[in-house]
């Protein structure tokens, strides 16, 4: 079971982590002039990182169909997102930002969605955003959820006596400083809902989903039919958990 903490300093080339690829078109007008306008008055890495982290937040939690397949300036499109598609637009508006960025990708129990959708998988993957700040990789994926969401589902959850659901964990953080390690899917302080697996991280999320090796991760045509579909009930347990329409 991998670590939480913060990844150690690193010695590797931070730059390459930096370039435009086929999800993170990095090219797109609006995209780069959202990255500029949320960032126009930081003036270093940690306080861009913040700003843009604060923005996808901002955006509501939703599912998104074919994940795989949507790159960034969609994302920024549609308005909203889940842990891919938000990660994706995360790592995108850093690296437009010249703040190098990446995903990482490990296994959660799929127990942190129930209540929003049923996978029978015991597992699932979840995009975690890595930033490059201070000479080392500071992670989190608490931009994934917005507030408003977060706070309905939370007291639904301490009202059935629940640690993990809906997309979160009541003990996990709801807030990134930019300094440490901030999860918001899973706590430190309870094992049990720890990433089960580390699968390392992908220059471009695609080239994750579209791993030979990892076969079982990548959508067909008949499981991208049932995630379209899927993808309006999901959402639309969502909004009703966030505007507290549940019992």
């Amino acid at each position: 079971m991998p670590s939480t903490a913060i990844p150690e300093r690193s010695s590797e080339d931070a730059g390459q982590w930096l370039g435009s690829t086929q999800l993170l078109d990095l090219n797109d007008p609006k995209l780069r002039i959202q990255a500029l306008r949320i960032t126009q008055l930081a003036s270093s890495a940690t306080q861009k990182a913040l700003l843009i982290h604060d923005f996808v937040k901002s955006l509501p939690f939703g599912c998104v169909a074919a994940f795989d397949h949507v790159p960034a300036a969609a994302v920024l499109r549609a308005g909203r997102g889940d842990c891919h598609t938000k990660g994706t637009l995360f790592v995108a508006l850093l690296r437009a930002a010249g703040v190098p960025a990446r995903l990482r990708f490990v296994s959660l129990s799929s127990k942190f969605l129930a209540g929003i959708i049923d996978v029978p998988q015991e597992s699932i993957t979840h995009a975690v955003g890595e930033v490059y700040l201070s000479g080392r990789w500071v992670q989190t994926d608490t931009y994934v959820t917005d507030e408003q969401f977060e706070m309905r589902a939370r007291v639904k959850l301490v009202k059935r006596g629940l640690r993990l659901g809906l997309g979160i964990h009541v003990n996990a953080d709801r807030f990134w400083s930019g300094h440490e390690a901030s999860h918001a899917q899973y706590s430190d302080k309870d094992p049990s809902s720890l990433p089960l697996e580390d699968l390392g991280v992908a220059h471009d999320p695609k080239y994750f989903y579209s791993d030979g090796s990892k076969q079982e991760r990548q959508l067909g045509w008949t499981t991208r039919l049932k995630w379209l579909l899927v993808a309006t009930v999901v959402n639309h347990r969502v909004e009703k958990i966030r505007l507290g329409d549940f019992d």
